[in-house]
């Protein structure tokens, strides 16, 4: 661990982002797991009025007292998840594209300090309904509306890493936001553990107020210290017309490198679907029959799928250090993925589905990987722009997997319970697939995985050859002079 704590130490804290992001996830992941296990205390609590039975049933199903009860909530439950999925994913495109326009034109620190603000609004509005002990079920989806409509989780983390774009050069980038990654894990990580201890134990109203507080924390943090890297700002569009071309025109501008943004962009679509789909309906699975298997034991075999997500994507910073190259990185990762869900649709016992899970925990490695190669391939005043864009396929990725892929592993689990696990291995091979095909264009191009594409004058771009900002090891800008006759040869 001693070289990824001095890469990180190396930084000024005024750079130093990555606890921010960790911060923000454990709130959001706690925020996520108290809006769901209420609005199933809700459905509960209408039945029984009996509050102490609820708290009992949200973590013990399996108990003879809770089966009746259980079996009514949960459909309900699942009824409510697919509707706030359907809500958060048309919301979060939307916003996400909107922002994109914006992500290269205004400073990185009011775009996250204004989807800060809107998750503390978000959670206020949960935090309110606690207190005055009203349950609507409309509630949840005003406060999830709340939080998108200022970017929300997209806007910010899609922020941060153009933020670590900003600050890094192309040889330390991949190591950098893997371990931006290694953060999301481990907040997603406590986040889990730390909301469910709260839900069963603590007052109703503990987890929103938590929330409140650590989001509002975080701007003050954003606002005092966090500073904005200089970089070059994308010029206003002069119509309507312009400023919708201008929202994607990463993706739409002729350039030597659009095929592999468009082949990274498809693969990082697959294997992130295939993620979520996962994260879906595996426990589901094993609720089931013939498994049957009690919450705490699935439980276990999460977080240890948990843990190994986290470990492997701090392997990404040591791979670089050996100049291990990043497609095969990233194409071994979906290997993996594709190899875990092959075992779990077959698998029977305990040992082995947990360490198909291991496997499965490969996924954070490619996902780090595909954001530091995208990031390599466009303007440095494109990195904004291109990471909204990316969180509004995320947004896309949830509506397939909540909406399609959870719906298919519901009609298919009568007649063989695994099948929707071969879909999920066939996403993970065909992002396998797209990675390596872009690892031989970038050979045919002559980039290598520390060279820089942007110093290529680009077809149709004649006069706006990049020369990207070089920093030091705090992250402050080395201005590059573009007189020399060297620089313009």
């Amino acid at each position: 661990l001693t070289p990824l704590c001095s890469m990180v130490a190396a930084c000024s804290p005024r750079y130093l982002v990555e606890p921010v992001m960790l911060v923000f996830m454990f709130s959001y992941i706690m925020q996520i797991i108290y809006s769901s296990g209420i609005y199933q205390a809700d459905v509960w609590y209408s039945q029984t009025k009996n509050e102490t039975l609820v708290r009992h049933c949200l973590y013990n199903k399996e108990d003879e007292i809770c089966k009746n009860l259980s079996e009514d909530g949960t459909k309900t439950f699942s009824m409510f998840n697919m509707y706030l999925s359907i809500e958060s994913s048309l919301v979060g495109i939307v916003v996400n594209l909107l922002v994109a326009y914006i992500a290269d034109r205004v400073s990185r620190t009011t775009i996250l300090l204004v989807s800060l603000f809107t998750s503390v609004i978000g959670s206020g509005v949960l935090l309110l309904n606690s207190l005055i002990m009203a349950t609507p079920r409309y509630i949840y989806f005003i406060s999830v509306f709340i939080c998108y409509m200022g970017g929300g989780f997209g806007a910010f983390m899609g922020t941060s890493m153009a933020f670590i774009s900003d600050i890094t050069d192309k040889n330390s980038r991949t190591s950098r936001i893997a371990i931006a990654d290694s953060m999301l894990q481990l907040g997603a990580l406590f986040g889990t553990f730390i909301g469910g201890q709260l839900m069963s134990h603590a007052a109703w109203f503990t987890t929103p107020l938590i929330c409140v507080i650590l989001n509002a924390l975080l701007g003050f943090y954003v606002m005092f210290v966090i500073r904005n890297p200089q970089r070059v700002k994308t010029p206003k569009a002069d119509s309507l017309k312009e400023m919708m071309t201008q929202m994607v025109d990463v993706y739409t501008t002729q350039s030597r490198n659009r095929t592999r943004i468009w082949i990274l962009s498809a693969a990082y679509l697959f294997h992130f679907t295939a993620f979520l789909a996962y994260a879906g309906f595996f426990v589901n699975y094993l609720l089931m029959p013939p498994f049957n298997w009690p919450a705490d034991r699935i439980g276990l075999i999460s977080s240890i799928s948990s843990i190994a997500n986290f470990l492997l994507v701090l392997t990404v910073p040591l791979m670089r250090m050996a100049k291990i190259p990043e497609t095969l990185i990233a194409a071994v990762s979906c290997g993996m993925c594709a190899a875990g869900f092959g075992v779990v649709c077959i698998a029977k016992s305990f040992a082995i589905i947990t360490i198909a899970n291991i496997l499965k925990g490969g996924s954070g490695v490619a996902l780090a990987v595909y954001r530091a190669r995208l990031s390599k391939v466009v303007k440095p005043n494109q990195y904004g722009q291109l990471f909204m864009v990316l969180n509004s396929f995320e947004s896309l990725a949830i509506l397939i997997s909540s909406v399609g892929l959870y719906q298919i592993y519901l009609l298919t689990r009568k007649w063989f319970s695994g099948f929707a696990f071969i879909i999920l291995a066939v996403l993970e091979f065909t992002a396998m697939l797209l990675t390596l095909w872009d690892g031989y264009l970038a050979k045919a191009q002559g980039d290598t995985d520390d060279s820089d594409p942007q110093l290529v004058i680009q077809d149709g771009d004649e006069d706006q050859l990049i020369i990207p900002d070089q920093f030091n090891a705090n992250g402050e800008t080395v201005r590059i002079s573009s007189n020399s006759s060297s620089v313009r040869a």
